[in-house]
């Protein structure tokens, strides 16, 4: 179409809606009373202008009509992977779509039968993320090959099909991970994403883009994309290892985008993206007088910008701030920062962290681990496998990070996998992720691996609670001194505040040094008790662990004798790992812990945990057939009810026992159905029976 006519058409469309966003319900009436020219001309300058949603409802108008068309086919296929993701939802319509290519496409025009070029590269973008990669391969370059060389998508074509080369080598050559979604407690059918994981595991705080129980947020829902508006959430670990509901934080309302980056070893900070102040900056609020208050933007030379800051992390010590901006000056679109803390406490203007990590495409999501070694964060360049994938680099002898490196497949899958954070140990992990098994758009899931963990590390931590059960007061504090006279000053103090909801502290330290601790009050330094230690030389890892009562009227410590542990190396690897399998009959699924085989595999357990093993995580994994069942209703509640029983009765077997409690973990890994199909012969016990068990693996 001329593009005079475009014009006058555009000016022609806004004047119906008044130059205003309509409502669902005017775009609703719209698609039921207007003209299938009409509908196409809004449908495409709604699409042009970012109202997907809109755009949506007009194109499932233009459908009906014409269910056959290319070109409304097209259109769908683009909305759904916009609005949803749903690769394999919008594969079918992409399909239909490439029966008809015309490179000369005019989306304004009702006659348009044919779908663009472009329709090449949005079904390799979904065969690319269902990890169909051949078939991506085969699409990329058909469009390639048929595209106007001036089109935008050719460098993000070409980029794809060297991610596809990646993911194959990857795909042929998998790591040792165990991935899961954490479940729908806290993954629901919005958006939830930004997962930032306690240093203990005992709490996750994430986003979701879910609505608020009263309706408070209807009215500042984005119409463009129909989504509402970003809120901050917090789970916590129950007792049995399940997330529980999560909690909604008292600084977030209902017209603003609030979303987390990082939060303080404490949980006493919580860093935040907000986007009032233009395109996003980095944000943070702190807790006190027993509440998060209002948020506040960070200050620093040059860290927030009138460009985008998506993403920061604060390290451990706090002695630096890595975070993404979009600012001119780097290597690409969004590029990793970091910024160094002063002597007077402010942050020193940012550097570019440079090509070792930066690339002409995107950085995101910086994390560093406990001790500053490892820094994760995701890009979607050359050495992904398809979108964001987490990528490690580590830290040298020169103060700078290693190039980064793709940390494997299927930790990492061919679509986005973003915002990374880990555990104390580095051993157990959080990301986002859209993947088959999910619930929304994004969903939360959670890693466990055995080759990323910290190395050559110390931890102190411990737990400090009152004599009288009073909340704990907000300015007692631990100064650590580290005893070394070659020693960098900056290294030689820091202090640490406990969690205030339950006393709990952690800090790295390190390896072979001698350390002094005075346990005081910071409003005015009044030492309450001091002690000396020295951390082992040769541990790969090891904890120094403490339990203190605070007198609180007295202002004194006291360490009750039986908490006080030998400060020997924890070494990790000292034990060998147990496996345990049983069989049922058929429509069984209980066993006990008194007795037969289970028995002395915990027997076994306890017997590690008495002769040092710090802790134990028990994975279990539960099968059924596919032998049909009344008692349970259906194999999948059969075999769940497996895997739950195990949990429970192992957990409450540790759990009540004083020397074991606290030391085991009991996490259901998989709950499946599996085997040959059912043929009515339920009495051949030897073809269904390997497929009715419960197995266990300790690590």
């Amino acid at each position: 179409m001329h593009k005079k006519n475009k014009i006058l058409l555009l000016m022609m469309v806004a004047s119906t809606f008044s130059f205003a966003q309509p409502t669902e319900s005017e775009i609703r009436e719209f698609a039921r009373t207007k003209s299938e020219q009409e509908i196409v001309t809004e449908a495409s300058r709604m699409t042009q202008d970012g109202f997907i949603f809109s755009a949506d409802i007009l194109t499932d108008r233009l459908l009906e009509m014409n269910p056959l068309s290319a070109n409304y086919n097209y259109r769908k296929g683009f909305m759904i992977l916009n609005l949803t993701g749903n690769y394999v939802k919008a594969i079918p319509h992409f399909v239909l779509a490439t029966t008809d290519i015309d490179p000369n496409y005019d989306m304004y025009s009702s006659k348009e039968k044919s779908s663009p070029t472009d329709a090449y590269y949005h079904l390799a973008q979904c065969y690319h993320y269902d990890e169909n990669i051949d078939l991506a391969k085969e699409n990329y370059q058909k469009f390639l090959d048929a595209t106007k060389k001036k089109s935008e998508l050719i460098p993000k074509a070409q980029l794809r099909i060297k991610q596809c080369e990646l993911a194959k080598q990857l795909m042929a050559s998998p790591v040792n991970v165990r991935l899961k979604n954490i479940g729908q407690t806290v993954n629901t059918n919005f958006p939830e994403y930004s997962p930032v994981v306690s240093l203990d595991g005992s709490a996750l705080y994430f986003t979701s883009r879910r609505p608020w129980p009263n309706g408070e947020t209807e009215s500042f829902k984005d119409l463009a994309i129909d989504q509402y508006p970003e809120d901050v959430y917090v789970s916590f670990l129950a007792e049995d290892s399940n997330w529980m509901d999560p909690i909604m934080l008292n600084f977030c309302l209902p017209k603003r985008n609030e979303a987390t980056m990082a939060v303080s070893t404490n949980e006493r900070r919580i860093y935040l993206y907000e986007d009032s102040t233009g395109n996003g900056d980095i944000f943070y609020t702190d807790f006190y007088a027993s509440k998060f208050n209002e948020i506040t933007q960070l200050k620093g030379d040059k860290l927030n910008t009138d460009y985008w800051e998506t993403h920061a992390m604060v390290s451990h010590d706090q002695s630096r701030i890595f975070f993404s901006s979009d600012r001119p000056g780097g290597f690409g679109g969004r590029d990793l920062y970091v910024s160094y803390r002063q002597a007077d406490s402010s942050w020193s203007k940012p550097v570019n962290m440079g090509p070792r990590i930066n690339t002409p495409n995107d950085e995101d999501s910086p994390f560093v681990s406990v001790d500053n070694r490892q820094l994760y964060y995701s890009s979607n360049g050359e050495k992904s496998m398809g979108g964001f994938d987490v990528m490690v680099c580590d830290l040298m002898a020169d103060n700078t990070y290693s190039e980064g490196r793709n940390i494997g497949y299927p930790f990492n899958s061919t679509n986005d996998d973003i915002f990374y954070t880990t555990t104390v140990d580095g051993l157990k992990g959080y990301m986002t992720s859209y993947r088959k098994d999910g619930f929304g758009e994004k969903d939360i899931y959670e890693i466990y691996n055995d080759y990323l963990g910290v190395k050559s590390t110390a931890i102190f931590r411990g737990l400090i609670k009152t004599s009288d059960g009073s909340p704990l007061p907000e300015d007692f504090a631990l100064n650590f001194k580290l005893m070394c006279d070659a020693c960098d000053e900056s290294e030689q103090y820091r202090s640490l505040f406990p969690r205030l909801r339950d006393g709990m502290f952690l800090t790295w330290i390190k390896p072979c040094q001698t350390y002094k601790i005075a346990y005081y009050n910071a409003s005015d330094n009044q030492v309450m008790h001091e002690e000396t230690f020295v951390t082992d030389c040769e541990s790969d890892y090891q904890e120094i662990y403490r339990e203190l009562v605070l007198d609180v009227p007295t202002r004194s410590i006291v360490i009750p004798k039986d908490t006080v542990l030998d400060i020997e190396p924890v070494l990790v690897t000292t034990h060998k790992n147990l496996e345990f399998i049983h069989y049922f009959d058929y429509n069984k699924n209980k066993l006990t812990v008194n007795k037969g085989d289970l028995k002395d595999f915990v027997k076994e357990i306890e017997a590690q945990l008495k002769d040092g093993r710090p802790r134990i995580t028990i994975n279990v994994y539960s099968s059924a057939s596919h032998v049909p069942t009344k008692t349970y209703e259906t194999n999948e509640k059969l075999t769940e009810l497996r895997a739950e029983n195990m949990k429970y009765d192992l957990q409450t077997h540790f759990e009540k026992n004083p020397d074991f409690a606290g030391k085991v973990n009991v996490v259901i890994v998989s709950a499946i159905v599996d085997g040959p199909e059912y043929e009515k012969d339920f009495k051949d016990k030897n073809k269904y029976k390997p497929y009715q068990f419960v197995g266990l693996k300790t690590e």
